[in-house]
């Protein structure tokens, strides 16, 4: 079975897999300060995943929320990764670079009725859900 990997400037690439699913792994840190052990710990599992599994490993930058990105953070991010072995499959990904993309498929919900308004802020939103109970 082929299939393909879609990257960051909309171009397929070709991919060979087997009978079943490849399975991809991924691994998405935001650009707004410096790596943690929790970060590195979610990379190890979703690396050791799909290495086990003889599957892709890739890096997507989640950074669309601009205001919070630290400028030169980015860098910072790919270069602590490759200094713990870290190699990723395929370009580096940012969301940024796929906001085209992303306007496509909401109007493509829109058009089926998918979607509604909200206006509400991130506060009045977080006053509104439910407590979580305290640790």
């Amino acid at each position: 079975m082929t299939g393909t990997i879609v990257t960051a400037d909309s171009n397929p690439v070709p991919t060979i897999a087997p009978a079943r699913q490849r399975c991809v792994g991924r691994f998405a840190p935001s650009p707004t300060g410096e790596l943690h052990l929790g970060s590195l710990l979610a990379a190890v599992g979703s690396y050791l995943e799909a290495r086990r599994n003889r599957g892709l490993w890739c890096l997507r930058i989640d950074d669309l929320d601009t205001a919070r990105n630290v400028p030169g953070c980015t860098d910072r991010i790919l270069t602590t990764l490759e200094l713990f072995g870290f190699r990723w499959d395929g370009p580096v990904v940012r969301q940024s670079d796929r906001l085209p993309r992303y306007r496509e498929a909401l109007v493509d919900l829109q058009r089926l009725g998918r979607v509604f308004a909200c206006a509400c802020t991130r506060r009045t939103l977080r006053a509104q859900a439910p407590t979580r109970p305290a640790c």
